[in-house]
């Protein structure tokens, strides 16, 4: 069998015999099973329709990407970064970056952090949690933290171009921002601000 002669998980979707016409698996999909290499087949497992291994049973969960970043001030203002890399190649965004299998969340967020602006951070409490969706990477949850600078000099590097202070009135536009957890966290924070300012 050649590449061109191997099945796609778009042939098992159209061939496999009882799934609705209108069926349209989300995200990626294996067509062979990563325990035994059996073709995988797919059934109604805990209310939807997963991939599940004829032979060993393996089911394929599919699960969110977990990000973490840092919400950093400094005299009022908070730092961002110059994306050098797509996806957003030119935007801001909060330092940040996914979560690896062997480190907390909280881990993640501060090792990012330096990695991407040479800046040690201290984590003072949970920011908020948000959803995304990327054409790239699939779902996933960014966790954002608060966070201190205690340590460093800001320098770009990773996948940060360029480094910014922003008061919350000179915040780059919507449209200048690479994601949309960061914009709204952002909005959050600028509200957070003129609240502060008021008191």
């Amino acid at each position: 069998m050649t590449d061109q002669d191997a099945p796609t998980t778009d042939d098992l979707a159209l061939t496999q015999p009882g799934l609705p016409a209108d069926f349209a698996p989300l995200g990626q999909q294996f067509v062979y099973c990563p325990m035994c290499a059996t073709e995988l087949i797919y059934r109604e497992l805990f209310d939807r329709l997963r991939q599940q291994c004829p032979a060993c049973d393996w089911i394929h969960f599919q699960d969110p990407k977990v990000g973490a970043g840092v919400i950093a001030e400094q005299a009022g203002k908070v730092l961002l970064g110059r994306r050098g890399v797509n996806p957003g190649k030119g935007l801001w965004c909060f330092p940040s970056g996914f979560v690896e299998i062997d480190e907390s969340p909280e881990e993640a967020a501060v090792r990012e952090y330096k990695e991407e602006t040479g800046l040690e951070v201290e984590l003072t409490g949970l920011f908020d949690v948000y959803h995304f969706h990327s054409a790239v990477k699939g779902s996933g949850v960014l966790i954002l933290y608060r966070g201190r600078i205690v340590a460093g000099r800001p320098s770009a590097m990773d996948d940060l171009a360029e480094l910014a202070f922003f008061a919350p009135l000179e915040l780059p536009p919507a449209a200048a921002l690479a994601f949309d957890s960061n914009r709204q966290a952002l909005i959050q924070w600028q509200q957070e601000k003129a609240a502060e300012s008021k008191i």
